[in-house]
């Protein structure tokens, strides 16, 4: 086994949730060739973006348009390399599944500069799951607000009180009915409405596609619109990696998409990728690069949400005969076409904006938003792209942080002072910085949709040169009680993805079943799914992880007072002991989950993915988007996965100690003392790795040493 940083391929490549096929690997391009290339044609301008994510999705518009020229764009998913276009000005860009490959994707093609988008229309177009009170399967829904369902506090909703719906709550509330602070700038976004009301009334006489299985299928629904043959509507739509399922969490999916919408949007369509691809375009729009307001996002439904009355929630979701999803993936078509088409038809009008129209009269919507509603899609067009610069920065370390108290201690002890502004950073850390030795730190933003968006931009941007460079991924994280402490400083050899999964409300899962969670396209919790958005699962270099441990081994870790009293509510070792450095895993999702089952379920699913081979110990939010953002680099020649590493410390307990709830071990975690040992720990524990390449770049430039 190589022990380059790689994805875990499954032998099984036939089935995955939508289908999806196998595609050759992208060639590598190097660093000169990606430079000549982007100043040797001038961007391609084009009319108008489809956006879709899997094959299946992709190949009803190459049909219908055909797109048939390729153009390859470093950066993209090595199973989707191009763009297809054709001499009409229509392109389509397939992303992968998932939020790390749409971020990633979404990212890499508006900051390649092959493309002109500063007068472009983009329709992301896919399909979903749908709520029947909002839809039947086939149905099209054009959303004007696009809700997060994964960036969230999680506990087994067995372990909650008997008055939460479910086990959810949004982070740093007090419960499920409290807004939290939307700290992520990804959790809800509200699209044109001009745009949405236009398309709309091109669709509004559309002839949507049915068949004998979709309808045998839906006349187990007792009611409308679920038993009815699909029409165009307007409904919202709820992001999130993990492929949830029945009627408790969809429910949680209707209460969640009022509450960050504050009464204003109407759930109705589930999928996995469309916060994520609206957050890289929205720092496309920040750079000048295409129009913000020229967006839409239309879903069709492939299948329901929930079960039909008498069905169990485990038998809706692992059915095979609803007979969705050809209706669904023929209607991105047919609702989403007549806005193409006229877009195509009428290009001097629509180039310079939007055509007036009147909102339709046959279709049911929600109604109009009030103003100040949050993420309002709107934005200032530049007149011009920004150029790259003209000679990019040699990097020795790029230390990636995710947010500004784990970015402080590198930039006070390495005097990171020089900020390079890049294209297509967080809003919240729009440069790098650096200073005159080779040490950059980058801060993503958190979540997935930041860090692959964040990644993926700094990578292509052309502003340093990250060939040579030693990646150090360094947050906090919480941590698990039988592998650490608060402050514990754990080097991890695998990244694995906790969110990537199909999920039932517990209460609702087979009876036996530990928690809710199976892989997508398993049959139980222990039975190992296809690694089918190629990013589930790292491996990083054993050489380079087994030196950052011995270089840093000595080391004086950071404790407080604070942190020694709680952790002495543990009564066994390593959690009730000092804080020390140690290799053990990481699972990473966008889901801050907590309780002593979910963590159970972290350390099961990270034996599944890894054949046993992987100790869980830690758990953040953004580290396997960051190493697929990464991994593509590599692929382009931009970055070697050879050389990155990635430290995380505790901050809190993934679990309560004894005599404690899972809630309030979850709501009262700031008391546990950690956050302080864990953002200086750090700096302690990552400090004589980056040293030690400063010092002895000479033989680190050449790869990891084995002295």
């Amino acid at each position: 086994m190589s022990p380059r940083l790689f994805v875990r391929q499954s032998a099984q490549q036939g089935r995955t949730r939508r289908w999806a096929r196998a595609m050759p690997r992208l060639a590598t391009v190097t660093l000169g060739a990606l430079c000549m290339g982007a100043q040797a044609k001038s961007p391609m301008p084009v009319k108008a973006m489809l956006i879709s994510m899997f094959a299946p999705e992709a190949q009803v518009w190459i049909d219908r348009y055909q797109l048939r020229t390729r153009i390859r764009v470093p950066g993209l998913s090595p199973d989707h390399p191009d763009v297809l276009c054709n001499r009409k000005g229509l392109c389509l860009l397939t992303t992968g599944m998932g939020h790390a490959n749409a971020a990633a994707s979404v990212s890499a093609l508006v900051h390649s500069r092959r493309f002109d988008l500063r007068h472009s229309y983009f329709l992301i177009a896919g399909i979903a799951g749908i709520d029947p009170s909002q839809g039947t399967l086939g149905t099209a829904a054009w959303a004007r607000y696009l809700v997060d369902y994964g960036i969230a506090w999680e506990i087994d909703a067995r372990d909650v009180p008997a008055h939460w719906p479910s086990g959810y709550l949004g982070i740093h509330t007090e419960g499920p009915t409290q807004k939290p602070p939307l700290n992520y700038r990804t959790e809800v976004f509200q699209l044109d409405e001009a745009l949405l009301q236009k398309a709309l009334n091109l669709s509004a006489a559309a002839q949507l596609d049915d068949n004998d299985e979709a309808r045998a299928y839906r006349a187990h629904w007792p009611q409308a619109p679920a038993n009815l043959p699909p029409q165009v509507t307007q409904c919202d739509t709820a992001a999130g990696n993990t492929w949830w399922h029945g009627a408790i969490l969809g429910q949680r999916a209707r209460d969640w998409t009022t509450l960050l919408t504050d009464g204003q949007g109407r759930y109705c369509t589930t999928q996995q990728e469309d916060n994520a691809s609206f957050e890289a375009l929205k720092r496309g729009a920040a750079a000048g690069l295409l129009d913000l307001r020229r967006v839409a996002v239309l879903r069709t439904g492939s299948n329901f949400d929930r079960p039909y009355p008498g069905q169990s929630a485990y038998d809706s979701l692992a059915t095979s005969i609803s007979g969705g999803f050809t209706p669904a993936l023929n209607n991105l078509v047919r609702a989403g076409g007549p806005l193409i088409d006229d877009i195509l038809a009428r290009w001097p009008s629509w180039q310079k904006g939007l055509p007036p129209v009147a909102p339709p009269a046959t279709l049911v919507s929600a109604a109009p938003p009030a103003a100040g509603t949050p993420q309002d899609a709107t934005s200032t067009l530049a007149p011009t792209a920004q150029p790259r610069p003209k000679a990019a920065l040699p990097v020795k370390v790029l230390i990636v942080s995710m947010f500004a108290p784990e970015a402080q201690p590198w930039i006070d002890a390495y005097g990171l002072h020089h900020l390079i502004r890049v294209p297509g950073l967080s809003a919240d850390h729009p440069a790098v910085r650096c200073n005159r030795q080779g040490v950059c730190n980058l801060t993503t933003g958190m979540g997935y949709a930041n860090a692959a968006s964040s990644l993926s931009a700094l990578a292509l941007s052309g502003a340093l040169d990250l060939r040579k460079a030693y990646v150090l991924i360094a947050g906090i994280a919480g941590i698990n009680p039988a592998h650490g402490t608060l402050g514990t400083a754990a080097w991890a050899r695998w990244a694995v993805d906790y969110g990537i999964a199909w999920e039932l409300d517990p209460r609702e899962a087979p009876t036996g079943w530990p928690n809710g969670y199976l892989g997508i396209h398993s049959k139980g919790p222990a039975d190992a799914p296809p690694r089918d958005y190629r990013n589930e699962v790292f491996l990083l270099n054993q050489a380079l992880v087994d030196k950052a441990w011995q270089l840093g081994a000595q080391a004086k870790l950071v404790d407080t007072p604070e942190a020694q009293a709680f952790r002495a509510n543990f009564p066994h070792a390593p959690a009730n002991q000092p804080p020390q450095i140690t290799r053990c895993d990481t699972v990473s999702s966008d889901t801050w989950f907590a309780g002593t089952r979910l963590g159970e379920r972290a350390s099961d699913w990270a034996r599944l993915m890894t054949d046993g081979d992987a100790t869980y110990c830690t758990t953040q939010q953004e580290d396997n988007a960051t190493l697929e953002a990464i991994r593509r680099a590599d692929a382009a020649g931009l970055m070697d996965t050879n050389r990155v590493a990635i430290l995380r410390t505790g901050a809190d307990f993934d679990r309560p100690h004894p005599g404690q709830s899972d809630v309030e071990a979850l709501l009262r975690f700031r008391e546990q003392g950690g956050f302080v040992p864990a953002t200086q720990n750090l700096l302690k524990a990552g400090g004589p790795l980056v040293d030690d390449i400063l010092q002895r770049w000479k033989v680190w430039r050449s790869g990891v040493p084995s002295r």
